[in-house]
C-alpha cells in the first residue's frame, strides 16, 4: 500500500499536470483514501487518510496538518459509510468521492482562509476548482476502486486463507 501512495505521488505531481482544467487537478490521494476507507473500515480509513495527508502536507504544503486533518476525517467517514452501503457496486463509492472532494475542498478552504488569512471568493473556488476537481476524482474512482476492491477481496479469498493456514502449520 505504501508503494501505491508513493507511485500516486509521482503520478499526481507529474502526469496529472497535463490534464489540468481551469487550474483544477485530480487528487489521487483523496480517491485512494476514500476508496480504501470505504472498503476497509473507519479506523483504517482514518489512519490511511492521516498518513496520506501528512505526506501531501510535507511535499506540497507550506503548513503541516491541513491535508492530514481533511483526509483523516474523510477516510473515517468513508469507512463508516462502507459499513452501511454495498461495497460491490461502483455507484456508491463514485458518488461518495464526488461528495468527499467537495467537502475536502471546503475544509481546506476554511482552514486556509481562517487560519492563514488567505483566500479567494468561495464562489470562484467552487466553480473553477472544486466542481471540476470533483468530476476528475469521480473519473479516477471508476478506474481505481475496482482495482482496490479486487485486490482486497482476492487477498481475503478462501484460497488465500488456505495458503496462510498451511504456512502456519
Amino acid at each position: 500500500m505504501a508503494l501505491s501512495f508513493v507511485f500516486a505521488l509521482l503520478i499526481e505531481g507529474s502526469v496529472f499536470s497535463f490534464f489540468m482544467l481551469k487550474k483544477a487537478l485530480p487528487d489521487i490521494y483523496l480517491v485512494m483514501v476514500v476508496s480504501l476507507g470505504f472498503i476497509l473500515d473507519e479506523r483504517r480509513g482514518a489512519a490511511i487518510g492521516l498518513c496520506a495527508g501528512l505526506l501531501q502536507d510535507i511535499i506540497f504544503s507550506s503548513a503541516l496538518g491541513f491535508f492530514a486533518l481533511a483526509k483523516m476525517v474523510l477516510g473515517y467517514g468513508a469507512g463508516l459509510l462502507g459499513r452501511e452501503l454495498y461495497r460491490e457496486q461502483l455507484l456508491a463509492p463514485t458518488l461518495l468521492v464526488f461528495a468527499a472532494t467537495l467537502l475536502h475542498e471546503f475544509l481546506l478552504y476554511f482552514l486556509v482562509s481562517r487560519l492563514m488569512n488567505f483566500g479567494v471568493p468561495v464562489e470562484w473556488s467552487l466553480s473553477r476548482l472544486f466542481i471540476p476537481k470533483a468530476f476528475y476524482n469521480m473519473a479516477l474512482t471508476l478506474l481505481l476502486y475496482p482495482l482496490f476492491f479486487r485486490l482486497y477481496y482476492r487477498q481475503r479469498s478462501p484460497d488465500g486463507l488456505q495458503r496462510r493456514r498451511g504456512a502456519l502449520r
